[in-house]
């Protein structure tokens, strides 16, 4: 396999593809030569056969934490699911929808909205909160 790599290490924009070939994949700012060169060589090993097949390991069931945690992402799919179903449902019919239905479709988008919201808001300062943490400990 024939591949080239151009890395963006000029001006933003600039067409590197006339230095090191056409086509390739561009690499941003946060790439470094060592990181380019490790993955230059693990490619090469892997297209030479050196590393052995990998097997399937198995995995355990996830225990009550991961279940826990989840829970609320479960939580906002069967959400999003009854309210897929029901503009489906809507659509089938074939009928206008009435304003009463209207309104009340769009309060459950709204709500469904509210509930995503609030989950990405909590993920986000759980997230928050654990790097602060690692970063006290460091």
């Amino acid at each position: 396999m024939n591949s080239t790599l151009s890395m963006g290490l000029g001006a933003p924009g600039a067409d590197t593809s006339a230095l090191l070939g056409s086509g390739g994949v561009h690499a941003g700012y946060g790439i470094s030569l060592t990181d380019m060169s490790g993955f230059h060589e693990a490619l090469a090993r892997a297209q030479a056969g050196g590393f052995s097949t990998l097997n399937a390991q198995p995995v355990s069931a996830p225990g009550e934490e991961m279940q826990a945690l989840f829970k609320p992402l479960e939580h906002i799919n069967a959400e999003a699911v009854s309210l897929e179903e029901h503009a489906q449902a809507a659509m089938a019919a074939g009928n206008d929808m009435t304003p009463g239905e209207m309104v009340m479709l769009t309060v459950r988008a709204q709500e469904f909205l509210f509930h995503s919201q609030l989950t990405a808001n909590i993920a986000n300062r759980t997230s928050d909160g654990l790097q602060q943490l690692f970063r006290q400990q460091a």
